[in-house]
Protein backbone atom coordinates (compact mmCIF):
# COMPACT_ATOMS: atom_id res chain seq x y z
CA UNK A 1 0.00 0.00 0.00
CA UNK A 2 2.81 2.41 0.77
CA UNK A 3 5.63 1.18 -1.56
CA UNK A 4 7.16 3.77 -3.75
CA UNK A 5 6.16 6.32 -1.06
CA UNK A 6 8.29 9.06 0.19
CA UNK A 7 9.24 8.43 4.27
CA UNK A 8 9.05 11.82 5.72
CA UNK A 9 11.48 12.21 8.58
CA UNK A 10 11.53 13.99 11.93
CA UNK A 11 13.41 17.82 11.96
CA UNK A 12 16.18 16.60 14.61
CA UNK A 13 18.45 19.94 15.60
CA UNK A 14 20.49 18.19 17.70
CA UNK A 15 21.48 16.86 14.25
CA UNK A 16 21.65 20.48 13.05
CA UNK A 17 24.39 22.76 13.47
CA UNK A 18 24.07 25.28 11.00
CA UNK A 19 21.17 27.30 8.89
CA UNK A 20 22.02 25.01 5.71
CA UNK A 21 21.47 21.66 7.89
CA UNK A 22 18.13 22.78 9.16
CA UNK A 23 16.83 23.52 5.73
CA UNK A 24 18.11 20.78 4.56
CA UNK A 25 16.12 18.93 7.21
CA UNK A 26 13.19 20.72 6.14
CA UNK A 27 13.09 19.49 3.18
CA UNK A 28 12.22 16.08 4.28
CA UNK A 29 9.12 17.60 6.31
CA UNK A 30 5.53 19.07 5.86
CA UNK A 31 3.87 22.68 4.65
CA UNK A 32 6.20 25.98 4.87
CA UNK A 33 9.03 24.21 6.20
CA UNK A 34 8.95 21.94 2.77
CA UNK A 35 8.01 25.13 0.87
CA UNK A 36 11.70 26.17 1.98
CA UNK A 37 13.79 23.09 1.85
CA UNK A 38 12.54 22.45 -1.61
CA UNK A 39 13.18 25.87 -2.87
CA UNK A 40 16.39 26.09 -1.89
CA UNK A 41 17.24 22.59 -2.84
CA UNK A 42 16.00 23.56 -6.68
CA UNK A 43 17.60 26.83 -6.42
CA UNK A 44 20.86 25.39 -5.76
CA UNK A 45 20.44 22.71 -8.57
CA UNK A 46 20.09 25.59 -11.39
CA UNK A 47 23.36 27.26 -9.96
CA UNK A 48 25.41 24.02 -10.37
CA UNK A 49 23.97 23.43 -13.37
CA UNK A 50 25.39 27.50 -14.64
CA UNK A 51 21.27 27.67 -15.23
CA UNK A 52 20.87 30.38 -12.36
CA UNK A 53 17.45 32.08 -12.95
CA UNK A 54 16.59 35.84 -13.50
CA UNK A 55 15.05 37.75 -10.37
CA UNK A 56 11.89 40.15 -10.96
CA UNK A 57 12.33 42.51 -7.94
CA UNK A 58 10.01 45.75 -7.49
CA UNK A 59 11.77 46.13 -4.43
CA UNK A 60 14.32 48.82 -3.46
CA UNK A 61 17.99 47.94 -4.90
CA UNK A 62 19.42 50.22 -2.11
CA UNK A 63 18.07 48.05 0.83
CA UNK A 64 20.19 45.43 2.67
CA UNK A 65 16.97 43.58 0.81
CA UNK A 66 18.39 44.37 -2.34
CA UNK A 67 22.23 44.59 -1.74
CA UNK A 68 21.77 40.91 -1.18
CA UNK A 69 20.18 40.42 -4.20
CA UNK A 70 22.52 41.94 -5.93
CA UNK A 71 25.27 39.99 -4.23
CA UNK A 72 24.09 36.41 -5.18
CA UNK A 73 23.75 38.34 -9.11
CA UNK A 74 27.82 39.14 -8.36
CA UNK A 75 27.82 35.44 -7.19
CA UNK A 76 26.27 33.67 -10.33
CA UNK A 77 23.36 32.38 -8.43
CA UNK A 78 21.19 34.53 -9.90
CA UNK A 79 21.54 36.02 -13.33
CA UNK A 80 20.04 39.43 -13.13
CA UNK A 81 17.70 41.70 -11.28
CA UNK A 82 15.18 43.10 -13.11
CA UNK A 83 11.62 45.10 -12.74
CA UNK A 84 8.34 44.02 -13.97
CA UNK A 85 7.96 46.11 -16.27
CA UNK A 86 11.41 45.14 -17.85
CA UNK A 87 9.86 41.61 -17.65
CA UNK A 88 6.67 42.87 -19.53
CA UNK A 89 8.87 44.80 -22.39
CA UNK A 90 11.52 42.10 -22.96
CA UNK A 91 10.88 40.00 -26.33
CA UNK A 92 13.78 37.66 -24.50
CA UNK A 93 11.98 35.22 -22.24
CA UNK A 94 14.43 33.79 -19.39
CA UNK A 95 13.25 30.08 -19.35
CA UNK A 96 14.02 30.00 -15.28
CA UNK A 97 12.59 32.74 -12.48
CA UNK A 98 12.13 33.72 -9.17
CA UNK A 99 9.68 36.53 -8.41
CA UNK A 100 10.13 37.89 -4.89
CA UNK A 101 7.24 39.80 -3.22
CA UNK A 102 3.86 40.88 -4.65
CA UNK A 103 2.42 41.78 -8.06
CA UNK A 104 -0.23 43.10 -10.26
CA UNK A 105 -2.92 41.77 -12.30
CA UNK A 106 -1.76 42.86 -15.16
CA UNK A 107 2.12 41.09 -14.84
CA UNK A 108 0.05 38.07 -14.00
CA UNK A 109 -1.50 37.79 -17.20
CA UNK A 110 1.51 38.34 -18.96
CA UNK A 111 3.42 35.79 -16.76
CA UNK A 112 0.68 33.44 -17.21
CA UNK A 113 1.20 33.68 -21.38
CA UNK A 114 5.06 32.84 -21.33
CA UNK A 115 6.72 29.37 -21.03
CA UNK A 116 9.41 28.63 -18.07
CA UNK A 117 9.73 28.05 -14.89
CA UNK A 118 9.13 29.89 -12.19
CA UNK A 119 10.04 30.25 -8.52
CA UNK A 120 7.55 32.46 -6.03
CA UNK A 121 8.56 33.74 -3.03
CA UNK A 122 6.10 35.98 -1.02
CA UNK A 123 3.46 36.40 2.18
CA UNK A 124 0.52 36.44 -0.14
CA UNK A 125 -0.31 33.29 -1.23
CA UNK A 126 0.53 34.45 -4.81
CA UNK A 127 1.48 31.95 -7.73
CA UNK A 128 0.44 31.09 -11.11
CA UNK A 129 -3.03 29.81 -11.58
CA UNK A 130 -3.27 26.16 -11.62
CA UNK A 131 0.41 25.75 -10.54
CA UNK A 132 -0.92 25.00 -7.13
CA UNK A 133 -3.44 22.29 -5.82
CA UNK A 134 -5.00 21.13 -2.36
CA UNK A 135 -2.25 19.19 -0.82
CA UNK A 136 0.48 20.33 -3.91
CA UNK A 137 2.67 23.80 -3.58
CA UNK A 138 5.70 23.44 -6.13
CA UNK A 139 8.13 26.41 -6.55
CA UNK A 140 6.73 28.47 -3.48
CA UNK A 141 7.81 30.13 -0.43
CA UNK A 142 5.13 31.46 1.43
CA UNK A 143 6.85 33.87 3.95
CA UNK A 144 8.02 37.52 4.02
CA UNK A 145 11.13 37.68 1.08
CA UNK A 146 12.97 39.47 3.81
CA UNK A 147 13.42 36.32 5.83
CA UNK A 148 13.41 33.80 3.23
CA UNK A 149 16.01 35.05 0.86
CA UNK A 150 18.86 35.22 3.90
CA UNK A 151 17.82 31.76 4.70
CA UNK A 152 18.26 30.84 1.11
CA UNK A 153 21.59 32.85 0.62
CA UNK A 154 22.91 31.50 3.66
CA UNK A 155 21.86 27.81 2.47
CA UNK A 156 23.96 28.07 -0.97
CA UNK A 157 26.80 29.42 1.00
CA UNK A 158 27.45 26.76 2.70
CA UNK A 159 26.23 24.00 0.04
CA UNK A 160 28.44 25.90 -2.56
CA UNK A 161 31.12 26.95 -0.57
CA UNK A 162 31.44 24.79 2.40
CA UNK A 163 31.31 28.05 4.76
CA UNK A 164 28.33 27.10 7.63
CA UNK A 165 26.46 29.95 9.55
CA UNK A 166 25.65 29.23 13.12
CA UNK A 167 21.77 30.16 14.13
CA UNK A 168 23.06 32.62 16.57
CA UNK A 169 25.01 34.45 14.79
CA UNK A 170 22.40 34.38 11.80
CA UNK A 171 19.48 35.63 14.23
CA UNK A 172 21.73 38.42 15.23
CA UNK A 173 22.25 39.28 10.96
CA UNK A 174 19.08 39.07 10.17
CA UNK A 175 17.55 42.02 12.58
CA UNK A 176 18.37 44.15 9.70
CA UNK A 177 15.84 42.97 6.96
CA UNK A 178 13.17 44.39 8.57
CA UNK A 179 10.06 42.52 8.74
CA UNK A 180 9.53 38.95 9.60
CA UNK A 181 13.25 38.83 10.10
CA UNK A 182 13.25 41.60 12.41
CA UNK A 183 10.21 39.62 14.40
CA UNK A 184 12.72 36.99 14.37
CA UNK A 185 15.69 38.44 16.36
CA UNK A 186 12.69 39.90 18.47
CA UNK A 187 10.90 36.70 19.32
CA UNK A 188 14.36 34.79 19.66
CA UNK A 189 15.53 37.43 22.35
CA UNK A 190 11.90 37.27 24.34
CA UNK A 191 12.19 33.34 24.29
CA UNK A 192 16.03 32.94 25.29
CA UNK A 193 14.86 35.78 28.10
CA UNK A 194 11.91 33.74 30.08
CA UNK A 195 13.94 30.47 29.65
CA UNK A 196 16.79 32.02 31.51
CA UNK A 197 14.64 33.88 33.84
CA UNK A 198 15.33 31.44 36.68
CA UNK A 199 11.44 32.66 38.55
CA UNK A 200 9.98 31.89 35.01
CA UNK A 201 7.79 28.98 34.44
CA UNK A 202 7.33 28.50 30.69
CA UNK A 203 3.89 27.06 28.98
CA UNK A 204 4.34 26.06 25.12
CA UNK A 205 1.25 25.90 23.30
CA UNK A 206 0.48 24.33 20.60
CA UNK A 207 -2.31 24.25 17.53
CA UNK A 208 -2.34 23.04 14.10
CA UNK A 209 -0.74 19.85 12.84
CA UNK A 210 2.91 20.51 14.26
CA UNK A 211 3.64 16.48 14.75
CA UNK A 212 1.91 15.83 11.12
CA UNK A 213 4.48 18.23 9.71
CA UNK A 214 7.34 16.39 11.64
CA UNK A 215 8.50 19.10 14.48
CA UNK A 216 7.68 16.42 17.26
CA UNK A 217 11.91 16.18 18.03
CA UNK A 218 11.80 20.04 18.70
CA UNK A 219 9.42 19.50 21.57
CA UNK A 220 11.38 16.74 23.05
CA UNK A 221 14.10 18.82 22.87
CA UNK A 222 12.39 22.12 24.46
CA UNK A 223 11.15 19.19 26.97
CA UNK A 224 14.69 17.26 27.71
CA UNK A 225 16.46 20.62 27.91
CA UNK A 226 14.74 22.06 30.33
CA UNK A 227 13.33 25.48 28.07
CA UNK A 228 9.65 24.37 28.98
CA UNK A 229 8.18 23.64 32.01
CA UNK A 230 4.48 22.28 31.01
CA UNK A 231 3.04 21.73 26.95
CA UNK A 232 -1.23 22.31 26.34
CA UNK A 233 -1.63 21.07 23.11
CA UNK A 234 -4.59 19.84 20.80
CA UNK A 235 -5.34 16.40 20.98
CA UNK A 236 -4.50 15.48 17.54
CA UNK A 237 -0.93 17.22 18.07
CA UNK A 238 -0.47 14.42 20.83
CA UNK A 239 -1.79 11.56 18.55
CA UNK A 240 -0.05 12.07 15.33
CA UNK A 241 3.13 12.72 17.93
CA UNK A 242 1.90 9.56 19.56
CA UNK A 243 2.44 7.69 16.02
CA UNK A 244 5.76 8.63 16.22
CA UNK A 245 6.82 7.33 19.24
CA UNK A 246 5.74 3.89 18.78
CA UNK A 247 7.93 3.96 15.53
CA UNK A 248 5.47 4.52 12.81
CA UNK A 249 5.75 6.82 9.68
CA UNK A 250 4.16 9.92 7.37
CA UNK A 251 4.43 9.86 3.93
CA UNK A 252 4.57 12.72 1.07
CA UNK A 253 1.26 12.61 -0.45
CA UNK A 254 1.32 12.09 -4.25
CA UNK A 255 -0.83 14.94 -6.41
CA UNK A 256 -1.77 12.16 -8.65
CA UNK A 257 -4.00 11.12 -6.49
CA UNK A 258 -7.33 11.96 -5.40
CA UNK A 259 -8.96 11.46 -1.96
CA UNK A 260 -11.68 9.43 -2.79
CA UNK A 261 -8.40 7.03 -3.72
CA UNK A 262 -7.38 7.70 -0.53
CA UNK A 263 -9.77 6.98 1.08
CA UNK A 264 -10.75 3.71 -0.53
CA UNK A 265 -7.22 2.75 1.10
CA UNK A 266 -7.04 4.52 4.32
CA UNK A 267 -4.55 6.97 3.85
CA UNK A 268 -5.85 10.23 5.40
CA UNK A 269 -4.51 13.27 4.11
CA UNK A 270 -3.26 16.61 6.21
CA UNK A 271 -2.30 18.77 4.01
CA UNK A 272 0.56 17.40 1.94
CA UNK A 273 1.24 14.71 3.96
CA UNK A 274 -0.31 11.13 5.06
CA UNK A 275 -1.54 9.40 7.85
CA UNK A 276 -2.24 5.68 7.86
CA UNK A 277 -5.12 4.89 9.31
CA UNK A 278 -3.03 1.93 10.13
CA UNK A 279 -0.79 4.29 12.05
CA UNK A 280 -3.98 4.84 14.28
CA UNK A 281 -5.20 1.54 14.59
CA UNK A 282 -1.98 0.84 16.11
CA UNK A 283 -2.34 3.47 18.82
CA UNK A 284 -5.64 2.35 19.54
CA UNK A 285 -4.11 -1.21 19.95
CA UNK A 286 -1.46 1.10 22.86
CA UNK A 287 -4.51 2.39 24.12
CA UNK A 288 -6.23 -0.49 25.07
CA UNK A 289 -3.25 -2.74 26.17
CA UNK A 290 -2.34 0.58 28.87
CA UNK A 291 -6.09 0.60 29.59
CA UNK A 292 -6.84 -3.41 30.27
CA UNK A 293 -6.32 -3.63 33.83
CA UNK A 294 -6.92 0.43 34.29
CA UNK A 295 -8.92 0.74 37.97
CA UNK A 296 -12.46 2.64 36.29
CA UNK A 297 -12.70 4.11 39.88
CA UNK A 298 -9.95 6.41 39.51
CA UNK A 299 -10.88 9.33 37.86
CA UNK A 300 -8.25 10.05 35.10
CA UNK A 301 -7.68 13.81 33.47
CA UNK A 302 -6.09 14.60 30.18
CA UNK A 303 -2.69 15.20 32.23
CA UNK A 304 -3.05 12.00 33.96
CA UNK A 305 -3.85 10.30 30.79
CA UNK A 306 -0.99 11.44 28.88
CA UNK A 307 1.22 10.91 31.89
CA UNK A 308 0.31 7.24 31.61
CA UNK A 309 0.73 7.18 27.78
CA UNK A 310 4.62 8.38 28.85
CA UNK A 311 5.14 6.28 31.37
CA UNK A 312 4.00 3.05 28.84
CA UNK A 313 6.43 4.67 26.07
CA UNK A 314 9.52 4.76 28.70
CA UNK A 315 9.40 1.02 29.22
CA UNK A 316 7.83 0.01 26.04
CA UNK A 317 10.09 2.09 23.43
CA UNK A 318 12.87 2.90 25.02
CA UNK A 319 15.20 3.58 21.87
CA UNK A 320 12.26 5.64 20.32
CA UNK A 321 12.30 9.42 21.54
CA UNK A 322 8.80 11.11 22.01
CA UNK A 323 6.83 13.92 23.06
CA UNK A 324 5.08 12.26 25.90
CA UNK A 325 7.96 10.02 27.07
CA UNK A 326 10.50 13.44 27.33
CA UNK A 327 7.26 14.83 29.33
CA UNK A 328 6.91 11.46 31.45
CA UNK A 329 10.40 11.82 32.09
CA UNK A 330 11.38 15.16 32.79
CA UNK A 331 8.07 15.88 34.76
CA UNK A 332 6.50 18.16 32.46
CA UNK A 333 2.56 18.07 32.62
CA UNK A 334 0.79 17.87 29.51
CA UNK A 335 -2.66 19.66 28.91
CA UNK A 336 -5.23 19.03 26.36
CA UNK A 337 -8.16 20.95 27.27
CA UNK A 338 -10.12 19.82 24.36
CA UNK A 339 -9.12 16.19 24.34
CA UNK A 340 -12.30 14.58 23.06
CA UNK A 341 -11.69 16.45 19.65
CA UNK A 342 -8.82 14.19 18.48
CA UNK A 343 -8.09 10.52 17.96
CA UNK A 344 -7.32 9.52 21.41
CA UNK A 345 -10.45 10.66 22.50
CA UNK A 346 -11.84 8.72 20.10
CA UNK A 347 -10.21 5.52 21.44
CA UNK A 348 -11.04 6.66 24.97
CA UNK A 349 -14.69 6.64 23.97
CA UNK A 350 -14.28 3.34 22.12
CA UNK A 351 -12.50 1.49 24.99
CA UNK A 352 -15.43 2.93 27.40
CA UNK A 353 -18.08 1.72 25.36
CA UNK A 354 -16.70 -1.97 24.81
CA UNK A 355 -16.58 -1.38 28.91
CA UNK A 356 -20.26 -0.84 29.79
CA UNK A 357 -21.07 -3.62 26.72
CA UNK A 358 -18.96 -6.02 29.51
CA UNK A 359 -21.11 -4.72 32.17
CA UNK A 360 -17.80 -2.92 33.33
CA UNK A 361 -17.92 1.03 34.48
CA UNK A 362 -16.70 4.02 31.87
CA UNK A 363 -13.17 5.82 32.62
CA UNK A 364 -14.26 9.08 33.65
CA UNK A 365 -12.33 12.13 32.31
CA UNK A 366 -12.79 15.00 34.20
CA UNK A 367 -11.13 17.76 32.68
CA UNK A 368 -11.49 19.98 35.86
CA UNK A 369 -8.67 18.04 37.70
CA UNK A 370 -6.05 20.09 34.85
CA UNK A 371 -7.88 23.28 35.81
CA UNK A 372 -7.12 22.40 39.17
CA UNK A 373 -3.63 21.50 38.91
CA UNK A 374 -2.45 24.53 36.57
CA UNK A 375 -4.47 27.24 38.80
CA UNK A 376 -2.25 26.19 41.14
CA UNK A 377 1.08 25.64 39.04
CA UNK A 378 1.07 29.37 37.92
CA UNK A 379 -0.29 31.05 41.29
CA UNK A 380 3.07 28.97 43.04
CA UNK A 381 5.29 30.43 40.25
CA UNK A 382 6.86 33.86 40.93
CA UNK A 383 6.51 34.63 37.06
CA UNK A 384 5.07 33.05 34.33
CA UNK A 385 5.59 32.91 30.46
CA UNK A 386 4.12 31.77 27.32
CA UNK A 387 5.45 30.58 24.06
CA UNK A 388 2.53 29.85 21.56
CA UNK A 389 2.43 28.07 18.55
CA UNK A 390 -0.58 28.85 16.76
CA UNK A 391 -3.86 29.80 18.98
CA UNK A 392 -6.86 28.15 19.51
CA UNK A 393 -7.66 26.26 22.84
CA UNK A 394 -4.38 25.10 24.47
CA UNK A 395 -3.86 28.95 24.09
CA UNK A 396 -6.51 30.25 25.97
CA UNK A 397 -6.43 27.34 28.25
CA UNK A 398 -3.23 28.66 29.37
CA UNK A 399 -3.81 32.58 29.13
CA UNK A 400 -7.01 32.34 31.13
CA UNK A 401 -5.61 30.85 34.51
CA UNK A 402 -4.79 35.34 35.14
CA UNK A 403 -8.77 36.17 34.84
CA UNK A 404 -10.23 32.98 36.20
CA UNK A 405 -7.54 33.57 39.96
CA UNK A 406 -9.06 37.35 39.97
CA UNK A 407 -12.66 35.92 39.25
CA UNK A 408 -11.96 33.59 42.05
CA UNK A 409 -10.65 36.11 44.37
CA UNK A 410 -13.53 38.61 43.93
CA UNK A 411 -16.35 36.21 43.86
CA UNK A 412 -15.55 33.70 46.63
CA UNK A 413 -12.76 35.55 48.65
CA UNK A 414 -10.03 32.51 47.92
CA UNK A 415 -7.06 35.09 48.55
CA UNK A 416 -4.77 33.36 45.64
CA UNK A 417 -1.86 34.70 44.33
CA UNK A 418 -2.63 37.03 41.05
CA UNK A 419 -0.19 36.24 38.27
CA UNK A 420 -0.16 37.59 34.96
CA UNK A 421 2.20 37.09 31.96
CA UNK A 422 5.87 38.35 32.32
CA UNK A 423 6.95 37.21 28.90
CA UNK A 424 5.18 36.04 25.90
CA UNK A 425 6.23 34.95 22.40
CA UNK A 426 3.73 33.53 19.49
CA UNK A 427 4.46 31.98 15.65
CA UNK A 428 1.17 32.51 14.01
CA UNK A 429 0.44 33.59 10.48
CA UNK A 430 -3.53 35.12 11.58
CA UNK A 431 -3.89 38.85 11.03
CA UNK A 432 -5.55 40.25 14.07
CA UNK A 433 -8.37 41.50 11.52
CA UNK A 434 -9.93 37.63 11.67
CA UNK A 435 -11.04 38.06 15.08
CA UNK A 436 -10.10 34.94 16.36
CA UNK A 437 -7.28 33.92 19.05
CA UNK A 438 -5.06 32.88 17.03
CA UNK A 439 -4.60 36.25 15.62
CA UNK A 440 -5.26 38.08 18.84
CA UNK A 441 -2.44 40.38 20.17
CA UNK A 442 -0.40 40.34 23.73
CA UNK A 443 -1.97 43.98 24.11
CA UNK A 444 -5.31 42.61 23.34
CA UNK A 445 -4.65 40.31 26.57
CA UNK A 446 -3.72 43.39 28.97
CA UNK A 447 -7.12 44.48 28.28
CA UNK A 448 -8.24 40.61 29.93
CA UNK A 449 -5.34 41.39 32.82
CA UNK A 450 -3.90 38.42 31.35
CA UNK A 451 -0.64 40.28 30.67
CA UNK A 452 1.78 42.39 32.74
CA UNK A 453 1.75 45.81 30.60
CA UNK A 454 5.27 45.97 31.68
CA UNK A 455 6.20 42.49 30.45
CA UNK A 456 8.42 41.56 27.73
CA UNK A 457 6.35 40.32 24.33
CA UNK A 458 6.88 39.02 20.78
CA UNK A 459 4.56 38.11 17.73
CA UNK A 460 5.92 36.29 14.53
CA UNK A 461 3.68 36.85 12.01
CA UNK A 462 4.30 33.45 9.83
CA UNK A 463 4.39 29.74 9.25
CA UNK A 464 5.93 28.38 12.59
CA UNK A 465 7.17 25.08 10.36
CA UNK A 466 9.89 27.66 9.10
CA UNK A 467 10.32 29.65 11.96
CA UNK A 468 10.20 27.66 14.81
CA UNK A 469 13.70 25.49 14.59
CA UNK A 470 15.40 28.15 14.11
CA UNK A 471 13.96 29.58 17.39
CA UNK A 472 14.70 27.06 18.86
CA UNK A 473 18.10 25.93 17.77
CA UNK A 474 18.55 29.92 19.02
CA UNK A 475 18.25 29.00 22.41
CA UNK A 476 19.96 25.60 22.52
CA UNK A 477 23.33 27.16 21.38
CA UNK A 478 22.79 30.26 23.86
CA UNK A 479 22.06 27.67 26.79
Amino acid sequence: MLVNRKELKLLDLQQCDSVGEIVQGMNQCSFGARMLGEVTVKLSHWITQQNPPVTIYDGKLDSPLGKLLEEMVRRNWLAQIISQQDYVSTSIVPDKLIIIGAYSESFAAILSQRSQEVIFINQFGMALPGQLSDGYFPNVVFCDPKFVIPVIFTSLEEKLNGNKTKIVQFIREIEVYGGLAEEITKGADTLLAMVKDPECKVFLTLSGAMTIAKMGLIICDMVDLGIIDSICSTGALMAHGLVESVGLKHFKYDPNEDDANLADRKLNRVTDTLEPETNLDNIGKVITKIFAEYDEQQHLSPRLFHQIIGEYLAIQHPEERGILKSAYEQQVPVFVPAFHDSELGNDVYLDNYERKNKGRKPIIMNLELDTEFLVDMITNSPKIGIFTIGGGVPRNFIQNVPPLVEWLNESTGANLPERKFSYGCRICPDPMYYGHLSGCTYSEGMSWRKMDINGSFSEIRADATQIWPFLVKFVMESL
